[in-house]
């Protein structure tokens, strides 16, 4: 042709329906290919995302939510200690009754005095760590400020097994049934002898027991009789038991002596005649805040 030739360009003509299956294919690809990059061990077994910010919250508030109980454990242990005990004279259920019982106002302790955004993220799992957590400082802050050296509301208590025994001279006269039983009752068996009884027992205490009170009292059992006092005065006093613990059997000894730190006690019954008697031991001390006394009582049958 004059002026020059153009060629043709070919049309490709492409059909609607493949189209869109091509365009659904794709489509398919790309989010195979997403889901492929989102994948994470675990993702199937529901663990969730770790988000260092909200973990960081939630150990801010259950550190806050730690130090709030230890704090009012604390307060509570002292308020007991040096405010309520002081005016009594001795142990009271309230003195466990009433700090059990506040255990019900920690929520609303972190309630009012823990800010936002924190506290709103306490549970049920968080009172009821906070109320065991309560529980045990108060507990282990009141064993400490009511024990030495800081306090003492211990009394003195009989440390082994209680005996009589029958001292006739230079003769120690031993009943092999004269130890004490748990009932607290026991025989003697003078065996005709005229010599006085002696009862003989070691006293312990959380500080030295030799400066504690000691009182023993024994009642005939008979009609008009009186209690008659035995003994009074410091437990030192009545420590004079090397001669009888001597003549005693060494399993008699075992069965009396629990701690090398014990006194030992031995006081003298006097002559006792055939029949019942009751004997009450007082141990008391001057405690921090308030005096210790213990009450025992045995029965004694002489035959």
């Amino acid at each position: 042709m004059i002026g020059g030739s153009r060629s043709a360009v070919p049309k490709h003509m492409v059909d609607l329906n493949t189209a869109m299956q091509a365009a659904r294919a794709e489509n398919r690809r790309k989010k195979k290919s997403g889901d492929d990059r989102k994948a994470r061990p675990g993702g199937k077994l529901g663990v969730e995302n770790f988000d260092p910010k909200d973990h960081v919250e939630k150990e801010v508030a259950d550190t806050i939510s730690m130090w709030l109980v230890v704090a009012f454990g604390t307060i509570i242990s002292f308020v007991m200690r040096y405010v309520m005990m002081p005016g009594m004279e001795g142990p009271k259920s309230v003195l466990w009754f009433l700090p059990m019982t506040l255990v019900v106002i920690i929520p609303s302790l972190h309630r009012v005095l823990v800010p936002e955004p924190y506290k709103s993220r306490y549970t049920f799992g968080n009172w009821f760590r906070s109320g065991m957590l309560f529980i045990f400082t108060w507990l282990a802050l009141s064993f400490i400020l009511v024990n030495p050296p800081i306090g003492d509301i211990g009394a003195p208590d009989i440390s082994g097994k209680m005996t009589v025994v029958i001292v006739d001279g230079e003769d120690i006269l031993i009943d092999s049934d004269n130890l004490s039983s748990k009932s607290h009752s026991f025989t003697l068996n003078r065996n005709g002898s005229s010599g006085d009884a002696w009862m003989v027992f070691y006293v312990n205490d959380n500080t030295d027991p030799s400066v504690a009170t000691i009182s023993l009292t024994s009642l005939f059992n008979a009609p008009s009789e009186t209690p008659q006092e035995l003994a009074g005065g410091v437990v030192g006093d009545y420590s004079n038991c090397t001669a009888i613990l001597d003549g005693l059997r060494e399993s008699q000894q075992k069965a009396i002596e629990k701690h090398h730190y014990d006194e030992c006690v031995a006081i003298n019954l006097g002559e006792l005649q055939a029949g019942d008697y009751h004997l009450t031991v007082t141990l008391t001390e001057d405690g921090d805040p308030w005096v210790n006394i213990r009450i025992i009582e045995y029965d004694l049958t002489v035959v």
